[in-house]
């Protein structure tokens, strides 16, 4: 995997959201103060699984909605996400509209001791009329949606949910 793009919102000098494409060489210059270890820090904080400091909310906006959000490409033809069954993240709808697995931490700013609050998939995924709903129904409702959309049912044991 190769980290394409990375994106700053409400992160110290950063207040609007602000993203940073990555080439296959980059090299940060900029004035002094002008966020080139900023931008260093929100990659360890991302990467590393660290918690920000309390002063890392920029000043003046809203603490509760600090956010780093990293963009990949190259991505592994397989993964595992679940146990041991190989898959692939386009298979699992988790790309975003570019092809690209696309990961927003948001993290409580407002706190002494800031932590991550949400980690998420921003994912284009198809939403079809009569499925949308799909993981809320029970089972008996669920049956009579597969019949009423012409699923085929074979070789689904109808007791346990799993595909022979």
């Amino acid at each position: 995997m190769k980290l394409k793009q990375l994106r700053l919102c409400n992160f110290r000098c950063f207040k609007e959201e602000t993203s940073i494409d990555f080439e296959d060489l980059t090299a940060l210059v900029g004035k002094n103060d002008s966020g080139k270890s900023t931008i260093l820090d929100a990659l360890d904080i991302f990467l590393n699984d660290i918690n920000p400091d309390k002063d890392d909310a920029s000043k003046g906006s809203n603490p509760e909605n600090m956010k780093i959000i990293c963009e990949f490409v190259n991505l592994p033809d397989e993964v595992i996400l679940d146990d041991t069954s190989p898959t692939k993240f386009s298979t699992e709808f988790l790309l975003n509209s570019k092809g690209r697995l696309e990961i927003h931490k948001s993290y409580s700013g407002n706190l002494q001791n800031p932590k991550c609050k949400s980690i998420e998939a921003c994912a284009v995924h198809p939403t079809i009329d009569r499925v949308k709903d799909l993981l809320q129904l029970k089972y008996r409702e669920l049956k009579k949606r597969a019949e009423e959309l012409g699923i085929n049912l074979n070789g689904v044991e109808i007791l346990s949910n799993v595909v022979d």
